[in-house]
């Protein structure tokens, strides 16, 4: 009997066990999948603008292959497109025994010397899509010949050409800040030979290295042309896609960049970046990060007139271009939507004329009567000014009212706008030749460039024509056709000293630039492949460390809406409030690292900052008032 009792008894004791250990199974089996469903499952993601973060991998990569001496002129190492936005490009590399030069001839054609070396990497620039292009490398009495084949652009909006004169140079033609197509390059007989499938934006400027400095969208909407032409930084890089130098800039960058004599950049931006509200002209020393000089066009204008309409300065006064005279000091600056041309001396800070409508309400103030520039031709709206010396000037006039916005557009056909060259010579404005004389008469509202290059010739954008169906409904607008392609077309010509069209093209997209430039110098450094010099300029952001137990992350909501991060900027297509509270979250175990985006009634909801966290890997989370957001992302950084 009591050997059944014990039998029962233990038969108890096993099923409790057994029900206890089912337990904690089951409960450790649940704390398992939810502890998965905390770890986000996408890839990590650098903090890093990506252009420049994913650069790092590839100039590793071939850095590891340059120092490989199997790779001959004969068995050399080949690579298309090696940084994946620059498909009309490639790479070769290989060493020889004694330093010599190379000669590189693609499809034929002679393009560079390469510079004498041991180590060679010659970047293959200008060849022709859905192409076997053929690269021919000359070195010494040795040669060797490699193909690189294309695929089709797919490019929505090519480059239609009317007009190639025989003894055009052979320069490519660059169109930049369309709405849908980016940065590309056409020969003169209208073939693509480089475009980037990377979105870039704004003036394009070239070094004397053959690299050229182009601006980035890091800090702003990425939304095509919604975005404002207001940019956190810019980046120096190559026809490869290749980056050397990436910079944020404490001041931005806007519409305009120059390169000065010494190599430094003047550049447009203002008293913040992007989202600011006075304008700022600066000099910018890039080989030593460092701003050198800058001169504030607000300051300038109320020390004249402390009593100027101050809402029609900073971003609203428009200005999309500036010419500096090294020589003399000037600076002329477009302000579009004040319909002025202002020439400033950037030394002393003070204004030398003004040219505008003496009728123009912004300017009536007796105290302008001394600087208004009196004329029987005034700005409309214009773009690119350049001072060409003597007390001479060119522009493109668009002929397009920014005070008094025209509306319907059937009323203005048959206006026009044109490239005009004048004097400027004691508060009188002469006119010398304008682009009307051509008969090509075609109204651009928004975008155009005129510029005198160093050879006399003149290069003319006609960048933003209505199609002459537009005109005929009474009920079209200018506004509406601002954000529109499908409405607009482009025409670009070059004149030789003579008048003579040498170039004409059109494309069915509005362009804002049109560029000339080679696609290499005459001698070509082979590329520094390691290098990628990343340049902060921002003042870092502070932010709290907390502990993660603070933050019931185990029942956040998952963030369904679209969004960027990089450590500079965030950007979502939620509908974010004044009265939001919003907090950038970063769990990197036990602790979070929280950043204060934006407080309530802050009307600040876009913004640019400078977020440094110590160097690890951070789940990112989105507070929004008391709501907490999860996004399944890792940032590193």
């Amino acid at each position: 009997k009591k050997l059944i009792i014990l039998s029962v008894i233990s038969c108890i004791f096993l099923t409790i066990l057994l029900l206890t250990c089912w337990i904690l199974f089951a409960k450790a089996k649940e704390n398992l999948e939810n502890k998965k469903n905390e770890t986000p499952d996408n890839s990590e993601i650098s903090a890093l603008l990506p252009l420049v973060a994913n650069q790092k991998e590839v100039n590793e990569r071939l850095d590891e292959i340059s120092k490989d001496n199997k790779y001959t002129l004969e068995k050399a190492y080949v690579e298309l497109n090696p940084y994946g936005i620059s498909p009309l490009s490639g790479i070769i590399i290989f060493q020889s025994s004694e330093e010599e030069e190379v000669d590189v001839y693609i499809n034929g054609e002679f393009f560079t010397k390469m510079a004498s070396s041991l180590t060679h990497v010659i970047p293959i620039y200008g060849l022709y899509e859905d192409y076997e292009n053929t690269i021919r490398l000359v070195m010494g009495s040795k040669e060797a010949t490699y193909t690189m084949k294309t695929s089709k652009s797919n490019i929505k909006y090519p480059l239609n050409v009317d007009v190639s004169d025989a003894s055009l140079n052979d320069e490519i033609f660059f169109t930049e800040g369309s709405m849908v197509t980016g940065l590309t390059g056409w020969d003169k007989e209208g073939k693509l030979r480089f475009y980037l499938t990377q979105v870039l934006k704004m003036d394009v400027e070239w070094l004397d290295n053959g690299h050229f400095i182009i601006g980035t969208e890091q800090g702003n909407d990425p939304d095509g042309y919604k975005a404002l032409d207001r940019y956190l930084g810019f980046v120096e890089m190559d026809y490869l896609g290749k980056v050397y130098n990436y910079y944020t800039m404490p001041y931005g960058y806007d519409f305009e960049t120059q390169i000065l004599k010494n190599g430094d950049i003047m550049i447009g931006g203002g008293n913040a970046p992007i989202y600011y509200s006075e304008h700022i002209i600066y000099t910018f020393d890039h080989e030593n990060n460092k701003v050198t000089s800058k001169m504030n066009l607000n300051e300038a204008i109320l020390s004249v007139d402390p009593n100027f309409d101050s809402s029609k300065l900073g971003p609203s006064a428009g200005k999309n271009g500036f010419y500096y005279d090294e020589d003399t000091k000037e600076l002329v600056v477009s302000f579009r939507n004040l319909n002025a041309l202002i020439s400033f001396n950037y030394e002393s800070h003070k204004i030398n004329w003004v040219f505008t409508n003496p009728d123009n309400k912004y300017f009536q103030n007796e105290v302008w009567s001394k600087y208004l520039v009196k004329s029987d031709f005034y700005p409309y709206g214009q773009h690119s000014p350049q001072i060409l010396g003597n007390n001479t000037y060119a522009m493109y006039n668009n002929f397009y009212d920014r005070i008094d916005v025209p509306t319907t557009v059937k009323e203005h056909k048959g206006d026009y706008s044109a490239g005009q060259i004048f004097t400027i010579k004691n508060k009188k404005a002469k006119l010398i030749w304008s682009s009307s004389s051509l008969e090509e008469l075609h109204l651009t509202q928004k975008f155009g460039l005129f510029r005198v290059l160093d050879n006399k010739h003149k290069l003319i954008n006609f960048g933003w024509i209505l199609h002459d169906n537009y005109y005929e409904d009474d009920n079209n607008t200018f506004q509406a056709a601002e954000g529109n392609v499908d409405v607009t077309y482009s025409i670009y010509m070059e004149l030789d000293e003579n008048n003579k069209v040498l170039f004409k093209a059109n494309c069915e997209e509005g362009k804002y630039r049109i560029f000339k430039h080679s696609l290499y110098n005459e001698e070509t450094a082979n590329i520094d492949i390691g290098k990628l010099n990343i340049y902060e300029n921002i003042e870092s952001d502070s932010y709290e460390v907390k502990d993660s137990k603070d933050y019931d992350f185990t029942n956040a909501m998952e963030f369904i809406n679209y969004f960027e991060y990089t450590k500079n900027s965030f950007y979502t297509d939620m509908e974010l409030k004044e009265d939001n509270d919003i907090e950038l979250l970063f769990k990197n175990n036990d602790k979070v690292y929280v950043f204060k985006y934006k407080s309530k009634d802050n009307t600040n909801i876009n913004r640019v900052f400078n977020l440094e966290l110590p160097a690890n890997k951070y789940e990112f989370y989105i507070k929004i008032d008391d709501v907490i957001y999860k996004t399944d992302k890792i940032y590193i950084y």
